[in-house]
C-alpha cells in the first residue's frame, strides 16, 4: 500500500512561486536533455534559438517536425514532474497556463516580435491538452490510492498482542471454572451430608405425631365403646372413662416408640 502526502491548502505564495520556478525550470531541463539526444542524431548543434526562437517551428522542413516531435515527447515525460510538483488535480491547468505563459515571455523576448506563427502556436495548444490530461490522471490516481495512517500499526501491535495473550487468558478461565465445579461439588456434598444428619430428627418427629395420632383415635373409641355401653344399660355415664383401655394403649405406643 503505497502512502500519499498532499500539501496544505492554505494560500502560501512562496511555496506557489517555488513549484512554478521548479517546474518550469525541470521542464526546460528535460526538454534540453531531449533535444540534445536528438540533435546527437541527426548532427546539429545546439543553442537557445531552438527552444525560445518560435520561426524554428516548422512544417515544411524535416528538421521543424522533429523539434515539434521533441516538445511532444517533453510534453508526455512532464506529467510526473507535474504529480510530483502540483500533487492536484484541480489545479493541474493553472501550473500548465503559468508554464506556457512565462515560455511565451520567453519567446517574445528572445524573438524579434510577437509570436505568429499557426504551427507554433497549434504546437502549444496540444502541449497543453497533453500536459492538462495527463497530469490530472496521473493526480488523481494518486489520489485514490490509501492513506497509510502511523496510529494503525500501533493497532495491529495491539491486536497481535492480544492474539498472544488470548491462550493465557483461555487457559486462565479454564483453570477458574474448575476451581468453581470443584467448590460447587464440595458444597453440594456438604449439603447432602447436612441433610442426612437432619433426615432422622424429622423421623423421630413424625413417629412422635403418629403415636399421639393413635392415642388420642384410642381414646375416641373408648369414649365411644363406654357411652354404647351406658345406652345399653339404659344409662348414660359421661363421667365415667375406662382408663383400663387408655393404659393399655400408652403401654403398646411406648413399646413401639422404644423399639424405634
Amino acid at each position: 500500500m503505497a502512502s500519499s502526502s498532499f500539501r496544505s491548502s492554505k494560500w502560501d505564495p512562496i511555496l506557489i512561486i517555488a513549484q512554478i520556478a521548479a517546474l518550469q525550470s525541470l521542464c526546460y531541463v528535460l526538454y534540453s536533455i531531449i533535444l540534445f539526444i536528438a540533435l546527437t542524431l541527426n548532427g546539429s548543434s545546439v543553442s537557445l534559438d531552438l527552444i525560445f526562437n518560435y520561426t524554428e517551428i516548422r512544417t515544411d522542413t524535416g528538421f521543424g517536425w522533429s523539434l515539434i516531435i521533441v516538445w511532444l515527447v517533453n510534453a508526455c515525460l512532464s506529467i510526473p514532474i507535474l504529480m510530483v510538483i502540483v500533487q492536484r488535480a484541480r489545479q493541474i491547468l493553472d501550473y500548465v497556463l503559468t508554464f506556457h505563459f512565462f515560455h511565451l515571455l520567453f519567446v517574445w523576448y528572445v524573438s524579434p516580435h510577437f509570436p505568429s506563427s499557426i504551427a507554433w502556436w497549434l504546437l502549444q495548444l496540444v502541449n497543453i491538452t497533453i500536459m492538462t490530461f495527463g497530469g490530472e490522471w496521473a493526480c488523481m490516481h494518486r489520489e485514490m490510492k490509501p492513506i497509510m495512517i502511523s496510529s494503525g500499526n500501533k493497532k495491529s501491535t495491539n491486536t497481535n498482542s492480544n492474539q498472544s495473550k488470548e491462550p493465557k487468558q483461555q487457559a486462565d478461565e479454564e483453570e477458574e471454572g474448575e476451581g468453581l465445579i470443584s467448590q460447587q461439588r464440595g458444597s453440594s456434598s456438604k449439603l447432602k451430608r447436612k441433610s442426612s444428619d437432619a433426615e432422622p430428627k424429622e423421623g423421630q418427629d413424625m413417629t412422635d405425631e403418629g403415636a399421639l395420632l393413635a392415642a388420642v383415635g384410642k381414646a375416641k373409641k373408648a369414649l365411644m365403646l363406654s357411652a354404647g355401653r351406658s345406652k345399653r344399660n339404659g344409662k348414660q355415664k359421661y363421667d365415667q372413662i375406662p382408663m383400663k383401655d387408655m393404659d393399655s394403649e400408652d403401654n403398646n405406643s411406648t413399646s413401639s416408640n422404644s423399639r424405634l
